[in-house]
């Protein structure tokens, strides 16, 4: 019936926020835990997941391959701020400026070529819609295929860890021999101004008064952009 398929079709939709709100809540616990790297990889894996689930649908004719597909795409774009932020802390630090800055732009310019591969002109068909939604899985099994021979960041293994031998090793790995006591010691300033300070939760930041004015400010700017327009543009 109509109304069946319409409730099925709007969980397909919701389900990747849902999925998003998950990962977005354990990101942080799972990156002080287990480094960056690992948690990078551990995404990857994740998005592979929800494009075997999402191609294999269409031959399954299964609509809950669909759900558990998206539930876990959602879950991996709830972390995808990782990436940049790996990105910026395994680069020089002459570049990390210019990589964090266009780390959105390349956001962006990922959102735009979904949006045109959605066309019913390219792969928005009946006969081609698996193939649009599987296609992040390209870009995990590439970074599945790199990342394993990339260190993991120095600031992790020396604010985290507490291992300055590693964090030594990985700079020299990433940027070449050299000296690099500069970019050691700010760590070592970074890690002395945050030692004892507590990492708190969602529900801990909201009862903290101290931090009231950042929050509102950042949840006014948030729902601003999403009064703008931008979104349906």
């Amino acid at each position: 019936p109509q109304e069946t398929l319409m409730l099925l079709w709007s969980l397909v939709v919701s389900m990747y926020c849902i999925g998003g709100m998950i990962g977005c809540l354990c990101s942080g616990y799972l990156t002080a835990k287990f480094g960056k790297k690992k948690c990078l990889l551990f995404n990857d894996v994740v998005l592979l997941a929800a494009t075997l689930h999402t191609g294999f649908s269409r031959r399954a004719k299964a609509f809950e391959m669909i759900l558990a597909g998206r539930f876990l795409e959602g879950i991996a774009a709830g972390r995808t701020p990782h990436y940049p932020r790996y990105a910026g802390e395994i680069s020089p630090k002459k570049l990390r400026g210019f990589i964090n800055v266009t780390s959105t732009v390349f956001l962006a310019l990922g959102k735009t070529v979904a949006r045109i591969l959605g066309l019913r002109e390219l792969l928005g068909t009946e006969d081609m819609w698996h193939v649009l939604l599987s296609f992040s899985g390209l870009v995990a099994l590439i970074q599945l295929l790199f990342l394993p021979f990339f260190p993991e960041s120095p600031p992790y293994l020396l604010l985290q860890k507490d291992d300055k031998a590693a964090c030594l090793k990985a700079m020299k790995q990433l940027w070449g021999e050299g000296n690099y006591q500069t970019e050691f010691d700010d760590l070592m300033k970074e890690k002395a101004i945050t030692k004892g300070t507590k990492i708190m939760n969602v529900l801990e930041v909201l009862r903290e008064r101290s931090v009231y004015p950042q929050l509102c400010t950042m949840l006014l700017l948030l729902l601003s952009l999403q009064l703008c327009g931008l979104s349906a543009v």
